[in-house]
């Protein structure tokens, strides 16, 4: 064996995807500005571009030509050079001849958000929603009567205390004591 260390892993190592050579002027959106960018090359899912304004890493962008709308994140940047890596998939060759796009962006059955949805997770969601619904309008109703009930019985209770308590003296005698003292 040669003194030369063997690389480890080399067959592991994706392959990264051919990028097209192209060179394509458009606008670029980052926060609430708008500036040139001009595409360098591009793949299925990313590109390299450059722009007057720099576009540091992490940074949501979108790029417009013509008809065509990217939506991606920087990946990484250096100088006026930056990679983005996109949300959909790109039309390389709708965006270079400028032609209109040949699908709307999720609607190609590749949109990982879409996939995630289907019918029977939204009946499954509509349903815990109802339950939950009928737990809190129970738990409303209840609230509701007991406190119509304690309301009831403090009335109830100060409307009765007024003969009960002459019924009570009455009945212990003190009522009849004061009937028989002379009025002052």
């Amino acid at each position: 064996m040669s003194g030369r260390p063997v690389p480890v892993g080399i067959a592991a190592v994706k392959q990264r995807e051919a990028r097209r050579k192209v060179l394509v002027r458009a606008r670029m959106r980052h926060g609430a500005d708008w500036g040139d960018v001009l595409i360098h090359n591009m793949s299925s899912r990313g590109l390299l571009a450059t722009a007057d304004v720099p576009c540091p890493r992490g940074t949501v962008i979108e790029i417009r030509r013509i008809h065509h709308v990217i939506v991606g994140r920087v990946v990484w940047q250096k100088g006026a050079y930056f990679g983005v890596r996109t949300q959909d998939r790109i039309d390389i060759d709708g965006i270079v001849a400028a032609r209109p796009p040949l699908h709307k962006p999720g609607h190609d059955g590749d949109d990982r958000r879409v996939a995630a949805r289907s019918a029977a997770s939204i009946a499954d969601r509509e349903a815990a929603s109802r339950r939950v619904s009928r737990i809190v309008q129970f738990a409303v109703m209840i609230v509701i009567v007991t406190t119509a009930a304690v309301l009831l019985a403090s009335e109830v209770g100060g409307i009765l205390s007024r003969p009960f308590d002459i019924v009570g003296g009455y009945l212990d005698g003190s009522a009849i004591r004061a009937a028989d003292e002379p009025p002052r």
